[in-house]
């Protein structure tokens, strides 16, 4: 079988120009060996030196009369294990060729690492008559290799102790380097690859400008961003050589967001938790005050009823005296009563809402039962003072809440159901609390329900504060349903600020 080296046309032209053997001058073999920039020996079958050129003489360090009739080893160092001389005469002496690499022992004792070939050369009748060596010195191109290892090596171990995950990633955006913290994000996530779970390459533009990502790992949502950054890199393939034209490298860093978005989600709600508080505790002073003058206006009626049955002039001072003192108390309480527009009223999502209001209850309703809500139409908005009608349903919430913890049974549903009807929105919660047998249908107008406080005139305070209504009915199997109706003013020609934005 012909192997070319070159093209048929230079092939067939070499054979044809190639002058034979028996014209060249003689000695011209000798010459080119001589010459050779290749270090040549031949020895012996017993490895004594029988010829050295130039270049191995150059190599060495040694002149011809010190190589002539002496052992080859007498290059050998000892930093060589002797096994691999061993294999090297075991495959020589079976006339096969030997190649590999011998740390070596100039003349000034300086070692250098040899590439060498040791071809075996016949006799006519078969013995092996010499060996015939080249050797090459490779001490630069390994330092080099090692320098390269090294830096490798240097690069593998502070990736590997980045705390971000960090992959590099090629022209086709396939994974080409990752490092352990990535490899271990991986894992965790059942050997998926987590770069393409995110999205990417197909998300590549939308992730690159700072989007932000909700993964589950180990059933703990994990939020990730990406970092990209292009990288240059020189061309490994040998046809590139003389254009030198790199393929495109991306070095991609992982953004673990989870923390943050998590303090950020604490923040927000420990900030609606304040205005709930606020709100509940705005309520609960009127209330009283409202409560507290209700009762003062029986004794003033009645001390006016009587400075009116009296004759002209004759009204006794004292009377006199202590309708005018309750007068002024009643005045004063007035004044006290805090005003219930903490905010602007404007319109809101209620999905949102339902949100936010799951977010605060979901730790305390975990143990002792579970929420659902469903809003109808998914896209769905009310109108108010958004933080008094999320401290509305959060009463009654607590009620239920407390209530359950009291009587423990089955567990606690809660469910809760927002709808619009009539130019109105709804708001019908209803629970499967057992409470004490009812005798007769309770009319909604008494609102005689065993709880704590006075959760539902709170209720009433917000809702009226918004011209709204509310109905309750106690279902005599258990359980009560609290409907909540908020009126709902045409919309004006202008979007509504969802939740997370600005205005």
């Amino acid at each position: 079988m012909r192997i070319p080296l070159f093209d048929d046309a230079s092939l067939m032209a070499t054979t044809v120009c190639a002058p034979a053997l028996s014209t060249l001058r003689p000695g011209l073999f000798y010459t080119a060996v001589e010459q050779s920039s290749v270090a040549i020996s031949i020895t012996d079958p017993n490895a004594r030196i029988v010829y050295t050129n130039l270049a191995f003489r150059q190599l060495t360090g040694y002149d011809e009369p010190e190589l002539t009739g002496v052992n080859h080893n007498i290059l050998a160092s000892r930093q060589t294990p002797k096994k691999h001389y061993q294999e090297m005469w075991s495959t020589l002496i079976q006339g096969l060729p030997w190649v590999g690499q011998l740390i070596n022992q100039r003349k000034n004792g300086s070692l250098y690492l040899a590439e060498v070939s040791i071809s075996p050369i016949f006799s006519p009748d078969g013995q092996i008559e010499h060996f015939l060596g080249m050797h090459k010195d490779i001490s630069d191109s390994y330092a080099l290799m090692q320098r390269l290892r090294n830096q490798m090596s240097l690069i593998a171990a502070v990736l590997n102790n980045v705390p971000a995950p960090v992959v590099v990633l090629d022209e086709h955006d396939a994974i080409v380097m990752d490092n352990l913290a990535y490899k271990t994000l991986c894992a965790d996530y059942g050997g998926r690859e987590l770069l393409a779970e995110m999205g990417y390459p197909e998300n590549k533009a939308r992730l690159a400008s700072g989007e932000r990502v909700t993964v589950h790992i180990g059933g703990v949502p994990r939020v990730f961003g990406l970092s990209i950054w292009p990288l240059s890199e020189v061309n490994e393939e040998v046809s590139r050589y003389f254009s030198d034209v790199a393929p495109p490298r991306t070095l991609v860093t992982l953004i673990d967001d989870s923390e943050q978005q998590r303090q950020r989600a604490q923040q927000r709600l420990d900030q609606l938790k304040q205005k709930l508080v606020s709100g509940k505790l705005l309520a609960a002073i009127r209330e009283s005050l409202d409560a507290a003058m209700v009762q003062l206006s029986g004794p003033l009626n009645m001390l006016a009823a009587a400075r009116r049955l009296s004759p002209a002039g004759l009204v006794h001072p004292g009377l006199d005296a202590a309708w005018q003192e309750g007068q002024q108390a009643l005045a004063r309480l007035q004044a006290c009563r805090p005003s219930l527009e903490q905010e602007e009223s404007d319109f809101w999502s209620i999905g949102d809402l339902l949100q936010d209001l799951t977010d605060l209850y979901l730790p305390r309703i975990r143990s002792l039962g579970e929420l659902q809500w469903r809003c109808e139409p998914e896209v769905l908005l009310g109108y108010g003072q958004r933080h008094q009608i999320l401290a509305s349903l959060s009463l009654w919430l607590d009620r239920c809440l407390i209530l359950a913890g009291e009587r423990p049974a089955s567990p606690l549903l809660l469910t809760l159901h927002a709808y619009t009807q009539d130019n109105a929105f709804f708001f019908a919660l209803q629970d499967n609390l057992s409470l004490h047998p009812v005798q007769n249908a309770v009319p909604a107008q008494t609102f005689t329900l065993p709880g704590h406080g006075m959760e539902l005139r709170l209720i009433q305070t917000l809702i009226g504060n918004h011209q709204g209504m509310i109905d309750l009915h106690i279902h005599a199997e258990g359980g009560t349903l609290l409907t909540l109706r908020l009126p709902l003013p045409a919309m004006p020609f202008r979007r509504p600020v969802m939740t997370g934005e600005s205005k």
